[in-house]
């Protein structure tokens, strides 16, 4: 009896010690990645070193075809503009996310003209002064569920949208009738939303790091808007506490397409693309 008792406890602390040691294991694991892998909230704040090309032409009331105006060479645009980068991540269910993104890009020069340009059926001649400003605004809303997770690795497939919005004005002395000249301020802006495609990859070497890559397109006819976009974002994230990580990546969009508004009717090509610094919270 006395021998089956102590069978018995015998099986029962090693019964204890295999659950406790699975427990520990199981914390360990879960320790052993980045947070941003488990997590079900993350956001970010980030500043985007880019270099900025923005190319468009508007045409005016009679329609004609306005040479496309280069804003950086033409007009003197700051071409390395540092951009404010806002994101936030929910993880809604065991396998399905959002993120939701926004950027936006404004610029300002006035300077005198080395050549003559048109902008919505206004022209401006050699050694005019003109004020150029362009405003570019995008918010993105992608919804990505997930097809492979392992302890380390997180592939998610998904859709979303790209809100746009769009501005660029050229105000200044404008030549008329091929003679006479008068001040002039011509907008043309265009909101709209592009609808796209992507996949979303994430790789923890440890609980200190994370690997990301991800990648948006669309190229089709919607709306008002025909043409392709692409949006893509490689990096690295640091732990450096609990809740807080820092992160380095590059970031590219790329949008060249054709807008047909009422207050844009014209191309616009334009590319962002360089470093980006970012602090992320996770919990």
């Amino acid at each position: 009896m006395q021998f089956q008792s102590n069978l018995t406890a015998s099986a029962g602390a090693a019964k204890l010690l295999l659950v406790s040691f699975a427990f520990v294991a199981s914390l360990a694991n879960a320790a052993d990645v980045h947070p941003l892998v488990t997590s079900k909230y993350w956001t970010s704040v980030g500043a985007f070193f880019a270099t900025s090309d923005f190319n468009a032409n508007a045409q005016g009331g009679a329609g004609g075809e306005d040479e496309r105006v280069d804003f950086e060479t033409s007009m003197g645009l700051d071409d390395r503009p540092d951009l404010l980068d806002l994101e936030f991540g929910w993880q809604f269910g065991r396998k399905w996310g959002l993120s939701l993104q926004y950027f936006v890009a404004d610029r300002e020069r006035t300077r005198t003209l080395e050549k003559a340009i048109e902008w919505e059926g206004v022209t401006y001649d050699f050694g005019a002064v003109i004020k150029a400003t362009t405003d570019f605004e995008v918010t993105r809303l992608f919804f990505s569920r997930q097809v492979w997770k392992n302890e380390r690795h997180d592939l998610r497939l998904g859709a979303g949208i790209h809100y746009l919005r769009l501005a660029a004005e050229i105000s200044g002395e404008a030549t008329l009738d091929d003679e006479s000249k008068e001040f002039r301020a011509s907008e043309a802006s265009a909101s709209f939303p592009v609808p796209d495609i992507g996949a979303w990859y994430r790789f923890s070497p440890s609980d200190r790091w994370l690997l990301d890559a991800r990648v948006d397109w669309f190229s089709a006819n919607v709306g008002d808007y025909s043409g392709r976009l692409w949006n893509l974002a490689v990096g690295a994230n640091f732990r450096l506490h609990k809740n807080v990580g820092i992160g380095l990546s590059y970031q590219l969009f790329e949008l060249n397409g054709s807008v047909r508004d009422t207050n844009w009717n014209g191309d616009v090509r334009t590319r962002f693309a360089g470093p980006e610094i970012n602090l992320t919270g996770f919990w």
